[in-house]
């Protein structure tokens, strides 16, 4: 390494002058967050270095005068790190002699919960008695939560853990020379993990003597920098200004690695004016071409109008506005009006209504759309979540718990399948707090998992679906124990004479729900514009829905069966008078009267009387009983 800089030095971080600063207030320091990143350090005669955490904490430690660093590397054992320049003084000179003692000593040792301790206690111990060491020394653990144990049940294990805690409070102070009054501990322990929570629960986190630090990640200036240097260095030319900010900003919450790695990706890309995002957007999500904008995608949205409204029926303006999020997103437009929207999500839609009027498959119809036939929505049953602690489910259980090698189903599927429909399905039955979960992605366009890894939403699109307003208040309820049925009754006659109520209604659900129910506005404000209320289905699109799911009906049994079935016109009459009278229950309910009235005698029939091939059966007539349906065969 690099002779230390003297204390006057600037340190340009903040976690690099709390280091500085914490040497004389904590024994212990721990380390999380960005520490496996370059960070930034200028010299004296202004030039500026990219430094590892480790090489950083040697230029603090060797400023307050430190007279060594070891480190405890996983793949080379126990190691000095610093680079002892001449002339040494007496009392480092001791320093280099004890230390390559120790050295020696533990050449060996595989650091076990036993050698562990006993490296700490001989630290301790050469700062003992009157030929002890003046000098401060730093240990650095930097991959403390796998050289320290799971738990304690064995007793080496508890002793471990003890001997780190009497360290902090046990830990000599020796004066800093030629700073009166200024001290700092004679043996530093410097833990560095990436998250606090990987440490083992007995690590004494919570003590006085255990100062933690976090290191932030880049923030927009730091990124400019970084930009400046590696653009100019990787294209050999002096970086300019729409360049830097590009790069700037295609890299929000990159590290600096991540950063460079994405700047000598764009070198291997075509030049362009999206170099740096497309090069962004491969190291994030491992996609090199936009999948919103294949030409694929822009022949099936060219004709989506069409698509949709023959896949739901009855549902024009729910079918305009879903198009014109598909639009949007295909262009590249989503959230153009914000400049932080650079990596939220490809398009977002909150689909209410009454059940059954086609919510689900509306989700379904766009995957279909965007991703080809056979594709499904990643469904989530949000009523699964009704409780806080089944956010583990989604994002993956902590450290220590059943499941954290699993990791979340939500992560792991957009890790899997970056471009894809998320269907978060009947969302006001989740938990609030997992609703917490939905800031972060529509806002920032990544989440966390519990093992700490980063998931970016900016190539999803997501469909959140919700029956808020179908449902009667509790002192509805407690008036009338119908009131579920009254006011779905209502709503269908509200529909029919005052549209503009009905919608207004459910509006008024859906704000009343997020501003004062989980009082949560600030998760309306993130869903926008992208709320579509869905009517009921009208008498023409009730008839569709009946004639189509008839023709799947009659489709089913040639193929299966070789044989024709024939709906009379008598009985599709009654099967529409049923469907009209259960409007109320969306398309969903005329499926349940298909299902009920003929395809259940269908298969009784056919069961009890095989037909043979190229026979005809024919439903002539559908008599409605107290008991069900009887259906008249010829």
């Amino acid at each position: 390494m690099s002779t230390p800089p003297d204390g006057r030095t600037a340190l340009p971080e903040a976690w690099m002058r709390e280091v500085a600063l914490s040497l004389s207030l904590a024994p212990h320091l721990l380390l999380t967050g960005n520490v496996r990143d370059f960070h930034q350090l200028p010299t004296p005669d202004g030039r500026v270095r990219l430094l590892t955490v480790q090489e950083v904490l040697w230029e603090v430690c060797g400023a307050r005068q430190y007279g060594a660093m070891l480190t405890l590397d996983p793949l080379r054992g126990l190691e000095r790190v610093d680079d002892p320049e001449e002339p040494r003084t007496p009392a480092l000179r001791t320093v280099d002699e004890r230390v390559a003692d120790l050295l020696r000593t533990y050449e060996d040792a595989e650091f076990d919960s036993v050698q562990l301790r006993a490296l700490l206690v001989a630290l301790h111990d050469l700062f003992s008695g009157a030929d002890g060491l003046t000098v401060p020394i730093a240990l650095v653990v930097p991959y403390a939560a796998h050289a320290l144990p799971g738990d304690t049940v064995m007793r080496a294990d508890r002793m471990l853990f003890t001997a780190i805690e009497a360290l902090g409070h046990t830990a000599p102070t020796i004066p800093m020379q030629g700073r009166p009054g200024q001290g700092t501990f004679g043996l530093t322990l410097i833990w560095v993990c990436e998250q606090q929570d990987q440490l083992p629960p007995a690590f004494p986190v919570a003590s006085d003597s255990v100062r933690v630090i976090r290191l932030l990640r880049p923030n927009l200036d730091r990124r400019t920098q970084l930009a400046a240097r590696f653009v100019g260095r990787v294209f050999n030319t002096e970086a300019r200004e729409e360049e830097l900010k590009s790069v700037a900003g295609a890299t929000d919450g990159m590290t600096a690695r991540q950063l460079r790695t994405t700047v000598l990706t764009a070198a291997t890309l075509p030049p362009g004016p999206t170099v740096f995002s497309d090069a962004a957007r491969l190291v994030r999500v491992g996609i090199t071409d936009d999948p919103w904008a294949g030409d694929t995608v822009r022949r099936q949205l060219a004709g989506a109008d069409t698509y949709l409204s023959n896949r739901v029926l009855g549902q024009s303006t729910a079918v305009r506005k879903t198009v014109d999020v598909l639009t949007r997103a295909a262009v590249g437009l989503t959230g153009a009006q914000s400049s932080a929207a650079r990596n939220r999500p490809r398009g977002v839609l909150f689909l209410a209504g009454p059940t059954g009027v086609g919510k689900t498959e509306l989700a379904r119809a766009v995957t279909t759309l965007l991703l080809g036939e056979e594709a499904q929505p990643v469904r989530f049953d949000m009523s699964e979540f009704r409780v806080d602690e089944s956010r583990q489910r989604l994002i993956g259980a902590p450290p220590g718990y059943v499941g954290y090698d699993s990791g979340g189903e939500l992560t792991n599927a957009v890790r899997a399948q970056p471009a894809c429909v998320l269907l978060f399905d009947e969302i006001e039955k989740a938990h609030e707090r997992i609703l917490d979960l939905f800031l972060q992605i529509l806002d920032d366009g990544r989440l966390t998992d519990s093992r700490g890894s980063t998931v970016y939403f900016s190539e999803c699109f997501i469909i959140f679906t919700s029956n808020l307003g179908t449902q009667p208040t509790n002192q509805e309820i407690g008036n009338d124990p119908d009131a579920a049925v009254g006011l779905a009754e209502d709503l269908l006659k509200q529909f029919t004479e005052d549209p503009a109520g009905y919608f207004g209604h459910f509006r008024a659900a859906y704000e009343d729900f997020f501003d004062r129910k989980i009082g949560r506005p600030e998760l309306r404000n993130r869903l926008g514009d992208n709320y579509v209320t869905l009517g009921f289905i009208d008498e023409k699109a009730a008839g569709q829905v009946l004639d189509r799911s008839l023709d799947s009906v009659v489709t089913r049994v040639r193929s299966v069966h070789k044989t024709e079935l024939v709906i009379g016109e008598d009985a599709r009459d009654d099967l529409m008078d049923a469907a009209m009278a259960n409007l109320g229950l969306g398309a969903r309910g005329i499926l349940n009267i298909v299902e009920s009235a003929v395809v259940n005698p269908l298969s009784r029939e056919l069961f009890r009387t095989p037909r043979g091939e190229g026979t005809r059966i024919t439903l002539s007539n559908l008599l409605q009983e107290n008991d069900g349906w009887r259906p008249v065969w010829d």
